[in-house]
């Protein structure tokens, strides 16, 4: 589906509920939801606080194998992992909050990813990443099919507290 041979596993992350889930099953590429691989592997430990398990990436990273076919790994720590390319997805900020209110999150959970969002949200860990990334949801196929060739930099990322 690609052009550029070498990139084969795309890690879309973003913010909890900033539509990764609803990108990757519409686009048409394999996709592994970061979850249910971390489970796979046995990389899913203990509870936190909030009820979440914690994902070891570091453990996923030393399991790591490269797919055959290109495949979109979906989650919100994809970008730790040893991908060949990146999409990070963004929410704008009072949508966001929406969303995960819905979904059941508690108040300070909302906060935060809401504020996380707004600092940046994964752009924060990918300042001197020299893998090629691409911020936002359209377009983002396109990309993928002529190689991944952009490299977005988090100055170029959309600046949330900035905005009117």
């Amino acid at each position: 589906m690609t052009d550029n041979k070498s990139i084969l596993s795309v890690g879309v992350t973003g913010t909890p509920g900033c539509g990764k889930t609803t990108f990757c099953n519409d686009s048409g590429f394999k996709v592994i939801d970061l979850n249910n691989y971390a489970e796979s592997l046995g990389c899913l430990e203990n509870t936190d606080n909030f009820g979440v398990r914690e994902m070891d990436v570091e453990r996923m990273t030393e399991l790591w194998q490269s797919p055959a076919q290109l495949t979109l790994y979906d989650g919100h720590l994809a970008h730790h992992l040893p991908v060949d390319a990146i999409i990070v997805l963004r929410c704008e900020p009072e949508e966001l909050r929406l969303r995960l209110e819905s979904r059941g999150y508690s108040e300070s959970k909302v906060r935060e990813n809401v504020e996380v969002e707004m600092l940046g949200g994964p752009w924060n860990d990918l300042v001197d990443d020299t893998r090629p990334i691409f911020e936002g949801a359209k377009g983002a196929i396109e990309w993928i099919n002529n190689g991944c060739p952009i490299h977005t930099t988090p100055d170029l990322a959309v600046d949330w507290l900035s905005r009117p």
